[in-house]
């Protein structure tokens, strides 16, 4: 599937199937047309995002390289993640996940056990899949022109999380934040 053929077809089903179409992204929710089926295998239910609150945006790129991966490693896949809003985010993932899920340019593919390893080759001959993590349950993928990887296909050390946490600018303001509400409420709001 080329990147036309993905944007004719969109352009055409959008009205039908309640999503729309926001340049280079995909922007849908629950009251969309969730059996549409974007790309084959892959419907607007399996790529909404576990943020009941928000609405799911993906970017073209990261579906039309989700097609690559699926017709590359003929295997079931799972989505175990997609887009999340700043918000959800910060909560949720911040501290040690990529912020291109807040864009809508990430996916995390979850595969059995033995496909993890045709799926990272799979990814790493993308070109435009600049970042991937790899873990034992599968891949991150993240549309980008930004290389960064990381292999945790074995438990991380605690170490290194804690590494990621005190590393994180996010996770750092977030802490500076909470010690300035404490003190004030310490100094004035307490007496």
């Amino acid at each position: 599937m080329t990147k036309s053929d993905l944007d004719a077809r969109l352009k055409n089903d959008a009205t039908d199937n309640k999503f729309l179409i926001d340049g280079d992204y995909i922007v849908f929710d629950k009251k969309s047309n969730l059996n549409y089926e974007v790309i084959p295998h892959f419907t607007l239910k399996v790529l909404l995002t576990s943020n009941p609150l928000s609405k799911t945006r993906l970017s073209k790129g990261v579906l039309l390289s989700l097609n690559t991966l699926r017709e590359t490693v003929d295997c079931p896949f799972t989505i175990r993640a997609s887009y999340h809003s700043p918000e959800y985010h910060l909560l949720s993932f911040g501290f040690h996940d990529s912020d291109l899920y807040t864009t809508g340019n990430a996916l995390s593919i979850g595969v059995p056990p033995d496909f993890v390893e045709p799926l990272l080759n799979a990814v790493q001959s993308d070109a435009k899949i600049g970042e991937y993590g790899v873990y034992s349950w599968g891949l991150h993928i993240g549309y980008t022109k930004d290389a960064k990887t990381w292999d945790f296909r074995k438990d991380a050390p605690k170490n290194q999380l804690l590494t990621n946490l005190l590393t994180n600018d996010k996770m750092k303001n977030i802490a500076l934040i909470g010690a300035a509400a404490a003190a004030v409420w310490f100094f004035f709001i307490k007496k």
